[in-house]
């Protein structure tokens, strides 16, 4: 019964995490059982243990698939769907995305702003300015540990 709770409990974490990441709660959900998975999957398998229709577990793992999170195999007309644990390099992925579609092009932005702007509005928009650009010193920091790291990792 407590392996039940835990795994329910796994399930609600991976969906929040794919969530924030920008997957669906079905996505989440989808990868969370085939990571619990002893086996290998069919979307009709994954439809019973969700109560998710066939068509919305097929969307999902066709992202899921081109993501490469999930595996794909077919033995006839039937594919098997396995989980590939990839937490870790979406993760590190985070950091750059980050400062390259979000950070850098609020700076642009807001410079562009304050240079229209004048007395309080101007004053707010520098003090954002000023904090957007010490968050891209971070980022800039962890993707520069990320990458040191990941040379130590792969011997290069």
């Amino acid at each position: 019964m407590k392996a039940k709770g835990e795994h329910r409990k796994f399930i609600e974490i991976v969906e929040r995490i794919m969530i924030r990441w920008g997957y669906t709660a079905t996505d989440g959900k989808v990868y969370a059982l085939l990571l619990l998975s002893e086996k290998p999957m069919t979307i009709t398998e994954l439809a019973k243990a969700t109560g998710l229709s066939r068509s919305s577990i097929s969307v999902s793992l066709n992202r899921l698939v081109r993501e490469y999170f999930v595996t794909c195999r077919r033995e006839g007309k039937t594919k098997y769907f396995t989980a590939v644990p990839a937490f870790l390099e979406k993760f590190l992925r985070q950091p750059k995305d980050i400062l390259e579609r979000e950070v850098r092009p609020l700076e642009e932005i807001v410079e562009t702003l304050i240079q229209k702007s004048e007395g309080e509005m101007k004053s707010r928009l520098e003090a954002i300015l000023d904090d957007l650009r010490k968050l891209e010193c971070v980022l800039e920091l962890i993707i520069r540990v990320e990458e040191e790291e990941s040379e130590c990792l792969t011997g290069s």
